[in-house]
């Protein structure tokens, strides 16, 4: 089945003027009524002043991030955001949860942090009836509400995980069981730097893959995107240490501060800006090192020792003497049992996560389609 198919700019309503727009600086932790603006997060704040609602009458809407990209479904009071937020509301003959379906399904380019909302005037929505497009929201609303639970789940495993972390080992800030103190270069067997220059890469795939910063998030070295190079070049940036598994990877610019631990049997290297700490086990272990790194109390030093004025980064001396509490390798051991066991967990979440993914993304093409 074909849908008609109408204009963007016929059919949906700039609602954005006329309200009052609230600056981050006057953002609540805690309040009456939640602001919405282009950030990732649903909520970015509150405020108790109901001055500055958006009108009542306009409910729901649909909020674009004309920066970002972001599209969030609202139908609830809540203040705008100051900067690009877009306030969309569809006309009558477009039902809103439906229209923030398409935009969601929509490709829309990136233009970085320009703006975005003049590539939404240019789009042509497929519009069947009113009664179609509910019935395509609905089924697209229990799709993602599948997905999202999936999400949430392997979140809650993280949290748990953090949480295990300092009910075993107190809070590193304050230590509070008076662990002792080493300086990092004492519980490892070996820490490495990145060669200072970027290694000829080619653009084929070759059994030798590099690692980069965007390839560490999230407590993880992800090697699902990775660039290749040549043998000759992987044995010369290997030349003083090849990685294995267990290793824990720092990056030090661009983002600063992400850690992760390789859990792969691949031939890597590591790419510019990135550490390799390799853990003596008489001291430590990979877990226990990659939580601590992730910690507040190191965020603290990093953040302290962290140089440049635009983009932050870390000396390579600095990575090397940073203070770590060393509780007993018994204990450590423990912990790294129990991660173990919630990994595994959440390597299960991700698969079933991604296949709810992939239904959801082939629910949104029959949709759209009129196959659905």
């Amino acid at each position: 089945m074909t849908f008609p198919v109408s204009k963007f700019i016929d059919i949906v309503q700039d609602k954005s003027g006329g309200n009052q727009k609230l600056p981050h600086e006057l953002f609540l932790a805690k309040g009456d009524y939640p602001v919405v603006d282009q950030g990732k997060k649903f909520i970015a704040g509150y405020i108790n002043d109901k001055d500055y609602l958006v009108k009542s009458t306009d409910l729901p809407v649909v909020i674009f991030g004309d920066h970002t990209k972001a599209i969030k479904f609202i139908d609830f009071p809540f203040a705008m955001g100051a900067d690009g937020v877009k306030v969309l509301k569809p006309k009558a003959e477009c039902d809103t949860k439906y229209l923030y379906h398409y935009l969601r399904y929509a490709k829309i380019p990136d233009a970085g942090y320009s703006r975005h909302y003049k590539f939404l005037k240019e789009l042509e929505i497929p519009l069947p009836s009113l009664s179609e497009q509910r019935r395509i929201a609905s089924i697209l609303d229990k799709a993602d509400e599948l997905r999202q639970k999936r999400q949430q789940a392997i979140e809650k495993l993280d949290q748990l995980l953090q949480a295990t972390f300092i009910d075993m080992f107190g809070d590193p800030i304050t230590n509070p069981k008076n662990w002792e103190t080493a300086s990092i270069d004492k519980i490892c067997s070996n820490i490495v730097d990145c060669v200072n220059k970027t290694a000829p890469i080619v653009e084929y795939e070759t059994h030798y893959k590099m690692i980069r910063t965007t390839n560490v998030r999230n407590y993880k070295v992800d090697l699902s995107l990775v660039r290749y190079v040549e043998k000759e070049t992987f044995d010369k940036w290997n030349r003083r240490l090849t990685p294995q598994r267990g290793d824990v990877i720092l990056t030090r610019e661009a983002p600063v501060g992400e850690v992760g631990i390789l859990e792969s049997d691949d031939s890597v290297f590591l790419g510019q800006r990135l550490m390799l700490y390799r853990v003596n086990l008489e001291f430590t272990t990979p877990e226990y090192l990659l939580y601590f790194l992730m910690s507040d109390s190191f965020k603290i030093q990093y953040e302290q020792m962290s140089s440049g004025s635009t983009v932050k980064h870390l000396s390579v001396p600095q990575c090397s003497k940073w203070n770590i509490l060393v509780p007993p390798i018994e204990l450590q051991l423990k912990f790294s049992q129990f991660y173990k066991m919630i990994h595994s967990n959440s390597k299960l979440m991700h698969i079933s996560f991604d296949k709810a993914d992939t239904l959801f993304k082939s629910l949104q093409n029959q949709a759209f389609s009129g196959n659905l």
